[in-house]
């Protein structure tokens, strides 16, 4: 019994450290989903083009903020994997943003574990600093008006996040009057 314990109060510590350690120390409170628009951004991808978030005007965006360093951010890319897989061609895009590192590095692990979906550069944490984004990994979903409407650190599940995307699809779409007064 005390050795049940004793492990189980080991595993907790270790992973309390593994939170802390993909922790960033400057945190500050993320935007409230669905009440803000996501920050515009134009940003490198790995295929030497550039992404903004203009590109996906009308569509449902999910963009996993990870680092090549943080071993949760490998757990939550194996669960967003299938999730693409089941969304792909539904109005539905996925983007992994690479926060705080250079592209040598980040190329040279997407090159040893290809990503099915885009590849951004945030060599400079320009985009995660204006999404106040304080833990890795993150993923955040942009509904089809372009307001943020999921953002959480840590590993999301698969379940919750096939859940707002589904919801995030749902929304409506703004009218051409409302766009046309904007």
């Amino acid at each position: 019994m005390e050795r049940s314990v004793l492990r189980g109060l080991s595993t907790a510590a270790a992973l309390g450290l593994l939170l802390v350690a993909c922790a960033r120390p400057d945190a500050a409170a993320a935007p409230e989903p669905g009440f803000e628009a996501a920050p515009d951004f134009e940003l490198a991808s790995l295929d030497g083009g550039r992404v903004s978030l203009a590109d996906f005007s009308g569509r449902v965006l999910l963009v996993e903020f990870w680092a090549t360093w943080c071993a949760p951010c490998h757990v939550q890319r194996e669960i967003l994997e299938p999730l693409y897989r089941q969304h792909a061609g539904s109005g539905v895009e996925f983007l992994a943003v690479s926060l705080g590192e250079p592209e040598a590095i980040v190329r040279e692990f997407a090159g040893r574990r290809p990503f099915p979906y885009p590849v951004l550069l945030d060599p400079n944490e320009e985009l995660g600093e204006a999404l106040r984004i304080f833990a890795l990994p993150t993923v955040m979903i942009v509904d089809r008006q372009g307001r943020i409407a999921y953002l959480r650190p840590g590993i999301s599940d698969g379940e919750t996040l096939d859940r707002e995307l589904r919801a995030a699809a749902a929304a409506a779409a703004p009218a051409a009057s409302d766009r046309a007064a904007a």
